[in-house]
């Protein structure tokens, strides 16, 4: 089940929804008309993607990853052959963070840290076995050392550190598919 309409969710979300309404960044979603970003995906998935915070569409929709990140992040779905009860996309932090200019800034490690207890709960609500930690502010939260295709473990969860989709759009594509390659090769080592 779609884990925004999930009914296994439905106490964390709320608890979620409240928990990010005390935070500061708050007031753009009051000032953008937007929304907080649950997520998008399964509620029991295989896999969880993490990335760092919604962007100016994800803020108006209320779900992750849907602008120019989210369309790359589906094409890698789609190459890695997952169906839709396969994974659930979220955030590190649910809410868009805006600078002065109300332009968009990576998320604080206050930021990250201050919604990092419901993070860690929302893991083992989803209880996935592989997190791939989608850039570094995802991977702050395990280990902010991590190198590209590194996999750990957090609790008897596999991590495996990307780049964010972002990093490739900034690059024109470039290492995309060697990445592509070791996140398959990861995978299909899970499935054995």
């Amino acid at each position: 089940m779609n884990i925004f309409d999930s009914i296994k969710l439905e106490t964390f979300r709320k608890k979620y929804f409240s928990h990010a309404k005390k935070h500061e960044l708050y007031k753009n979603v009051l000032a953008t008309k937007g929304n907080i970003v649950f997520g998008r995906g399964n509620d029991t998935p295989r896999i969880v993607f993490i990335g760092e915070a919604p962007g100016q569409e994800e803020n108006k929709c209320g779900k992750s990853f849907v602008g120019r990140s989210g369309k790359l992040l589906d094409k890698w779905i789609s190459e890695l052959s997952l169906s839709q009860k396969d994974y659930a996309i979220i955030n590190v932090v649910p809410i868009i963070p805006l600078n002065k200019e109300s332009g968009i800034r990576k998320p604080t490690n206050s930021e990250i840290d201050y919604f990092f207890p419901l993070t860690e709960k929302y893991l083992q609500e989803l209880n996935p076995e592989v997190i791939v930690l989608l850039g570094r502010s995802a991977a702050s939260i395990f280990d902010k050392n991590l190198a590209l295709g590194q996999i750990k473990h957090w609790k008897d969860t596999k991590l495996f550190f990307i780049y964010h989709p972002s990093y490739y759009l900034r690059k024109g594509g470039k290492g995309f598919e060697t990445t592509l390659a070791k996140l398959k090769d990861f995978l299909n080592d899970q499935n054995k």
